[in-house]
């Protein structure tokens, strides 16, 4: 279909000589089977493909680890003549269907380390959970898949010339964008949030020229597939409860879901707190929600020091979260993105792109903070761990809004420089936080929401 991230990191992957079996997770529909097929072409190597869904009677020889013979019936399935010494490509989809194929990455790492091997599959840790099975610790890659980031989507969508500007900007040039190009950007971004990254979402797009009824109906469409994969994860009975579950977490994106929260939703659905948060880790592992920590942002990772109780959460796709939530695209493109909605959309998009701003081999986490409530209410949105930094990240307007979460960020963690995202021009600013009798300077980077792919980039502000 298009290029993505993940194709580059495939063709890496493939060339490498310690290479072990690839696992790529991801939510249904962001584009793994494609990726690999695509990958696969621009290496110029064959794909051995074998769909498990189709081919359920492998699970007795995955069982019992039997290679050759599963090497054997690989070949016969596809027409291809495969030996553990082939330079093809092994690919192993739809691996849901067998999740012994999963344990047994194992013993192919052991036995047949020349051969390529990739396996994926939808929902699959949920059906490695359930079904217990054990992980080939030290014995596979993990790859995570996710919707397109805004820069896939312009590249996808052909806007050449708006890539060329992220390229170009830099901590010393991007002030130096004109207004007029920047309210061009910013009118991609919005392009971006009304359609989303999801693969065939993108695609309807550029066939239709965006039109909007029909990206809603492919919206529409996908946001009904994930719920008629509800019975998948538990008996009929449970998929109505489900459902309920999913619409009262799609209606708590972006704003802090704690056990009050929770007790609401169990409340409105008749079932208790312990369905719902059972309901909760099953569509995290579904990869159709993403929990937001809190870190005291002592340590790093910041992940060894978190909260557990409070959390916010993000939905997969902020163009799927505006067919889910029935937000009404016209309240989005008069409005300047940082309030459109109440301010839930921007910290979505936000959220959604930081996700992907780590190395796919690394499972996206995200994290953000406040204070004790003793010591003051403050909030900041995001964390950004780069090297041996952590940086405050707020979703904001650039004028006029208040900077006292950031304020108090810079004073307790002593931080030389924060970052407000929004849709005003880049900039940086030097300031000087205060709380009570303390102070320190720091430096403010205003940067638009087109620029935040390259956060990391301007972490290096000297």
């Amino acid at each position: 279909m298009f290029y993505r991230n993940a194709i580059r990191d495939l063709k890496s992957w493939y060339e490498r000589k310690d290479r072990k079996p690839l696992v790529v997770r991801g939510a249904r529909q962001v584009g793994k089977t494609t990726a690999v097929r695509q990958a696969a072409e621009e290496l110029g190597v064959h794909l051995v493909e074998i769909n498990l869904e189709k081919h359920t009677g492998l699970e007795p020889l995955f069982k019992s680890y039997n290679l050759n013979e599963l090497l054997l019936n690989f070949s016969f399935i596809s027409g291809q003549p495969l030996s553990a010494e082939s330079n093809a490509i092994l690919f192993l989809d739809e691996a849901q269907a067998t999740p012994s194929a999963y344990a047994c990455l194992r013993y192919f790492r052991e036995e047949m380390p020349s051969l390529a091997l990739v396996l994926t599959g939808s929902l699959l840790d949920q059906i490695l959970h359930n079904n217990r099975i054990s992980i080939p610790v030290g014995r596979i890659e993990q790859y995570f898949m996710g919707p397109l980031n805004f820069e896939e989507f312009l590249v996808a969508t052909n806007a050449t010339q708006a890539s060329g500007i992220i390229d170009m900007a830099t901590p010393e040039t991007m002030h130096l964008i004109p207004e007029r190009v920047h309210e061009e950007m910013l009118s991609q971004v919005r392009r971006y949030i009304v359609t989303g990254g999801m693969p065939y979402c993108v695609k309807t797009a550029v066939d239709t020229g965006f039109h909007h009824e029909a990206i809603q109906r492919e919206q529409a469409s996908l946001v009904q597939t994930y719920k008629d994969d509800f019975s998948k994860y538990a008996g009929r009975s449970d998929a109505l409860k489900l459902n309920s579950f999913f619409n009262g977490f799609i209606g708590q994106v972006g704003q802090q879901f704690s056990p009050k929260q929770a007790n609401e939703i169990a409340l409105g659905t008749s079932g208790d707190n312990r369905q719902l948060h059972a309901a909760l880790e099953q569509f995290l592992e579904a990869r159709l929600f993403y929990r937001v920590l809190h870190s005291n942002a002592d340590t790093i990772p910041l992940g060894s020091d978190i909260k557990t109780r409070i959390s916010k959460l993000l939905f997969i796709d902020v163009g799927l979260l505006l067919a889910a939530q029935g937000i009404p695209v016209q309240g989005i493109l008069g409005t300047p993105l940082e309030l459109a909605s109440r301010g839930i959309l921007a910290e979505q998009l936000v959220g959604q792109q930081l996700l992907c701003a780590k190395p796919g081999y690394l499972n996206p986490e995200l994290y953000y903070w406040q204070p004790p409530k003793s010591e003051g209410q403050a909030e900041i949105d995001f964390l950004f761990e780069n090297g041996s930094a952590v940086y405050p990240v707020e979703v904001k307007s650039g004028t006029g809004s208040s900077i006292k979460s950031i304020h108090s960020f810079i004073i307790r963690k002593q931080a030389d420089v924060a970052f407000r995202i929004s849709s005003s021009r880049p900039s940086v600013q030097e300031l000087t936080a205060r709380m009570g009798q303390r102070e320190k300077p720091f430096r403010l980077v205003n940067l638009p929401f087109y620029l935040l792919n390259r956060l990391d980039k301007f972490t290096q502000l000297r």
